[in-house]
């Protein structure tokens, strides 16, 4: 999947594959783009989300059936944030449910389009399920907006009431001759909004937010920062619990696919066992980590974080040591220290 973008991109583009998309991971300077979202505001291409369309008589049952977090009372000015489990209680996708004219529509990860609709598809075909399931990328795309900034950049360029929209909500709106469903969500803790737009017209709405454009790099280090889900690089052959995904899931709903592994592990006391580590340099995913020479766990990935120049990334510990604060010695000597979630604070936080 290429982006509709691409041709308006700089020469100094690099790009990356993550799973079906291909993506725009910078634009040619990783420190202005990371800076522009902490500290201004930054627009992405989010081109490479999935964007499936869910309609038919069991429209509702279906999402209702698959997400584990309650569809029930979300309403069409809202959006619903969940995860698609399978079986066993892992995680299959990080994803954001919308209603739409005809059913809904789901927005996945990046990359994740394709596999979330094939699994959608099985698990109606399994239930015997009157929907459908359709990816619409080729019709409409995600541009989105982040930084403290945020909301002050599109009431002044768009329109004057998006910087009242409450989390979650919806607007439809008006903008370089397109018609704008604008989402007040996001995915670093900075002020947020997604627009959707179709792709006959998302460039002329790039080129008319004259912002600093940032890229899958920037975008996944800020998200990493405050301990959201990066899928495509987290350890999805553990439990949803075991990686610290307790939040996007509704324990008390009273079905949803995976919910039966999610309960026994939750009535047996499961809980997460990975925190966050910070470190001087790269490391290999699966390297040992010990506390005075006794092995106590593995690395689960590692990314450059631009907020604290250095290393940041996940270790899976014994549960008795998932805290901040130890001291760690990888495989080969580095030295990593525990963290406790967000590893770098959001400036719109501190902020009403």
């Amino acid at each position: 999947m290429v982006s509709p973008l691409k041709d308006q991109f700089p020469d100094t583009t690099e790009y990356a594959t993550i799973g079906a998309a291909e993506v725009a991971t910078t634009f040619g300077d990783l420190e202005a783009e990371y800076a522009a979202i902490r500290e201004n505001v930054a627009k992405f291409d989010l081109s490479g989300a999935g964007l499936l369309e869910i309609t038919g008589a069991d429209a509702y049952d279906l999402l209702q059936m698959a997400l584990a977090r309650d569809l029930e009372f979300v309403t069409p000015e809202q959006s619903l944030s969940s995860l698609l489990l399978d079986a066993d209680g892992k995680a299959i996708d990080v994803v954001v449910a919308y209603y739409a004219e005809e059913g809904f529509r789901l927005e996945t990860s990046t990359g994740t389009g394709p596999a979330t609709a094939a699994h959608l598809t099985a698990l109606k075909d399994e239930q015997g399920l009157d929907a459908e399931v359709s990816v619409i990328n080729d019709r409409l795309t995600i541009i989105l907006v982040e930084g403290p900034q945020g909301a002050a950049t599109l009431e002044e360029t768009i329109e004057p009431d998006l910087g009242a929209l409450p989390l979650s909500g919806l607007m439809e709106v008006e903008f370089a001759g397109a018609d704008l469903l604008v989402s007040r969500s996001g995915f670093t803790g900075e002020y947020g909004y997604k627009i959707f737009v179709s792709v006959d017209d998302v460039a002329a709405v790039w080129n008319g937010l004259e912002i600093q454009a940032a890229g899958q790099t920037a975008l996944e280090a800020a998200m990493f920062e405050i301990r959201q889900p990066v899928i495509h690089i987290e350890d999805t052959s553990a439990s949803a619990l075991a990686n610290g995904y307790a939040w996007l899931i509704d324990i008390t709903k009273e079905e949803f696919f995976g919910r039966d592994a999610v309960l026994e592990a939750f009535e047996a006391g499961g809980r997460a066992d990975v925190v966050g580590y910070a470190t001087s340099a790269p490391q290999e995913v699966g390297t040992p980590v010990s506390i005075g020479g006794t092995e106590v766990g593995t690395v689960v990935n590692s990314l450059y974080s631009p907020g604290r120049k250095d290393y940041v990334g996940l270790v899976r510990l014994r549960e008795d040591l998932v805290a901040p604060h130890l001291n760690l010695t990888a495989a080969g000597g580095a030295q990593l220290t525990t963290l406790a979630a967000p590893y770098v604070l959001p400036v719109s936080w501190n902020r009403r």
